[in-house]
Order: structure tokens, then sequence, then C-alpha cells
């Protein structure tokens, strides 16, 4: 297994900027690229960590850290990375950059470098998705709809999904087209379930596919 704590080197913190393979590889990997490709998203997140990225690093823990984007699931080499970049995540996160305060969400969620506590992560992902952050409007949709760290509420998942969802991301357009197709947090609208499915089927969700074939397109 390649050991990528070990590989990668330490790149310098000031001017940081998000690697703009680090960025298309995002768009790659939750379809707001047009259609979602795990190969492609996994080959330029490992370019954008060649040089010590620390952001793009960050997103190898998360990726390793619960098998997303073709990586197997690794939580020890997750945990590895997190905690050799961490404190350069939350200067970062500090310092305003939107990626860096998405990642330090995920660092509490998923015990990456910090001590998990859901209820920081929340806020967190809150405040990445005020400033305009795709995956933290998804993922506060994940956590009103799962009621960690939050009180459950249907309306509120709906409301931060529709914003990734507008954004391209293919997995809360599939969720909102479950939520408008059972009637959870909005009135219950075929119409609508059958355009948010179909958003996520272009993209290759093969979850929204079926889901469109069960309503009869």
């Amino acid at each position: 297994m390649l050991c990528l704590g070990a590989f990668f080197g330490v790149a310098p913190l000031h001017a940081q900027t998000v690697d703009p393979k680090l960025e298309e590889s995002v768009s790659w990997y939750t379809g707001t690229a047009g259609r979602i490709d795990n190969t492609l998203a996994k080959e330029l997140l490992l370019e954008a960590a060649e040089d010590g990225d620390p952001i793009s690093r960050m997103w190898i823990a998360r990726v390793y850290s619960r098998g997303r984007m073709n990586f197997e699931r690794d939580e020890a080499q997750a945990r590895m990375i997190a905690r050799d970049v961490i404190d350069r995540i939350e200067s970062l996160a500090d310092e305003g950059v939107a990626e860096a305060v998405f990642l330090m969400g995920t660092a509490y969620d998923e015990g990456l470098g910090k001590t998990a506590d859901i209820a920081t992560a929340v806020q967190w992902y809150r405040r990445a998705a005020n400033l305009g952050h795709g995956l933290a409007r998804h993922n506060l949709g994940n956590v009103y709809f799962e009621g960690r760290g939050v009180a459950q509420n249907d309306s509120l998942a709906v409301h931060w999904w529709t914003m990734a969802a507008e954004g391209g991301d293919a997995i809360p357009q599939l969720r909102l087209g479950t939520m408008y197709e059972e009637g959870r947090g909005v009135a219950r609208n075929l119409t609508e379930a059958r355009r948010w499915y179909g958003l996520a089927a272009a993209r290759g969700n093969a979850d929204a596919s079926a889901a469109l074939e069960r309503l009869g397109r």
C-alpha cells in the first residue's frame, strides 16, 4: 500500500490557495463537473497532493477515512495523514479559507486529527456553508436529516441539500428526489422528485436512474 503520509512533503503555509487540481478533483467526485468520475477525481487528487499541499493531503485523509473516491477504506492511514497536517488546516481555516473550514468539519466529524465531536463539526460545516462551500451545505443537510449534533429536521435537510444540489452535487439531488417523492420536509411532488432524480441520473448516479425507472420516468 502506498504510504501517503510518508512521501508527501510539507508545503509552505503562506499565500495558501486551493490547488486547481484539487478543485477539479472534487468537481468530478461530486458531479458538479457535469458527471461523476471517481477514477479521474482520484488521479487529480493524488497529483494535487504531490507537492505537499496541506489541503490536498487532508482531502486524502478524508477519502481514506470512509473509502471515498475509489480509495480503499483505511482509517489508520487517514488518521496518520490528518495528524500531520491538521495544525496547518486549522490555521488556514482561521484565515478564512473555505476549503480548510470545511475540512475542519470533517476533522471533528470523523476524528481526523481531532477528537470526534459532531457538535463542533456542525459549527465548522455551518461556517463553511455560509462561505458558499457546496460540500459543507451537503453535509449540513445530512446532519439535519440524521439528527446528528442537531435536532432532526427534514425541512432544514431539504434547505441545505437544495443549496448543494443547485450547485450540481449529485447526491443531494438524489436525496431531494426522495424527499419530494415521500413528502418529507416538503409537500409531496412527483414532478419535482422526477426532476431531481433526473439531474442526479444525468451525472451518473445509478440510484437516481433506478428511482426514475420505478416512477415510470
